[in-house]
């Protein structure tokens, strides 16, 4: 996401690839989530990746295929996008306000190790925790 808003993607193509990977990644939480739900069938979901997405029929029966074989929870893929979304945000309050540099803040995440966002977010902003504080951070902008 960062790479796009930073105009990465200069050619058409370029720019095509990055939307196909979006899109791949939107419709594997969708079949994702169907599936586990009992709403669509692997086959469907392979269906969805070739018809949708634009895939070979190959590699969207491979990306079904690894996609229920046990190493990933149904809420895997969204919880992926939903973190994105959420270091997006924080990018955005901290690098595009000019509080940090684009290398200090992707140094800072990296040096933090896996944490939730929040205590991301309050390390970085140098927040007060206390032994019970609650998530507050609201990190959907209007």
């Amino acid at each position: 996401m960062l790479l796009w808003d930073l105009d990465f993607p200069r050619t058409p193509e370029n720019r095509m690839g990055f939307l196909f990977w979006r899109s791949h990644r939107l419709a594997r939480i969708l079949f994702s989530l169907k599936v586990h739900l009992g709403q669509m069938t692997p086959q469907e979901a392979v269906d969805l990746l070739v018809n949708r997405v634009g895939h070979e029929r190959a590699n969207a029966e491979a990306e079904v295929r690894r996609s229920f074989n046990g190493t990933y929870s149904p809420l895997y893929q969204a919880a992926y996008m939903l973190g994105g979304l959420q270091i997006r945000a924080l990018h955005q309050e901290l690098v595009q306000s000019g509080r940090m540099t684009n290398r200090a803040f992707h140094d800072a995440i990296m040096q933090g190790g896996r944490m939730p966002i929040e205590m991301v977010r309050a390390r970085l902003t140098n927040a007060p925790l206390t032994r019970d504080s609650r998530a507050q951070w609201r990190f959907i902008t209007p």
